[in-house]
């Protein structure tokens, strides 16, 4: 990917063979083949690049459907919150790999009935990872950073842990021990946009968040992520997500 992009869908992907670098969030992480990746893709990421001759499959569900299945509020919660869930099946014979091929061919032959076999089987898969979350601790473990990701790494994970204050480049910049506008540079030959506008995603991302999981009012909203002005939050979320934020509250049935 050029640049980080976002969605408002709950994503699930598995990599055929070799791995991905990832930034997920203003974290780099690396995807083995054969794991089950789920996340919220509203949320900032890139993929960094691939092993040669790999292939992800991938499904993603809108973030309405997800709400209304009533899944395990830990898998829930974890998701929303910005967690990557990393998941693979024991049984070879039943391999997420496998799975992920048979719902792709059934989307493929676009048939009522099969689109509802890959619905009720992900809504499945999806309630067993949830369960499963009380057994052990599923999330992904972060990537040895490469060199030339890691000042990068430092700005975004900086923005990840910071973007809801009133952050500037400086203070972006500061993190990676830069001046600002060598960070400036360096981050949109990397990722393909501005530093602001990878701090507005974040906290855009996160105002879906509360208005999904939360009946927070929507001013208080705004304050809460960061935005010094109502106009400027509505103007950011309506440009972002194409949608002003209460018919996106109201998009989820809440």
């Amino acid at each position: 990917m050029p640049r980080p992009h976002r969605h408002n869908e709950i994503e699930m992907t598995v990599l055929e063979v070799g791995s991905v670098d990832y930034l997920f969030g203003g974290r780099m992480l690396r995807i083995p083949a054969g794991h089950l990746c789920v996340r919220w893709a509203a949320i900032p990421h890139q993929s960094l690049g691939f092993d040669p001759g790999g292939m992800q499959y991938s499904l993603k569900i809108p973030l309405a459907w997800f709400l209304n299945w009533q899944l395990p509020e830990k898998l829930v919660s974890r998701l929303l919150a910005g967690e990557l869930l990393l998941d693979c099946e024991p049984d070879a014979g039943c391999s997420d790999l496998a799975m992920i091929k048979r719902w792709h061919a059934s989307m493929q032959a676009a048939t009522l009935d099969q689109r509802r076999v890959v619905l009720l089987e992900s809504e499945a898969r999806l309630l067993r990872l949830g369960v499963g979350l009380a057994d052990k601790s599923r999330r992904s473990q972060p990537l040895s950073v490469h060199a030339q990701f890691g000042k990068v790494e430092k700005m975004t994970a900086f923005v990840a842990a910071n973007y809801t204050a009133h952050i500037g480049v400086a203070d972006i910049a500061a993190a990676a021990r830069m001046h600002p506008n060598a960070a400036m540079r360096l981050f949109r030959q990397s990722c393909g946009l501005t530093l602001l506008e990878y701090v507005t995603m974040h906290r855009i991302w996160h105002a879906q968040y509360l208005l999904a999981a939360t009946d927070t009012k929507i001013r208080v909203v705004a304050e809460q992520c960061g935005f010094a002005s109502a106009s400027r939050f509505y103007a950011m979320f309506e440009r972002i997500v194409g949608m002003r934020p209460r018919e996106y509250r109201l998009s989820l049935n809440r």
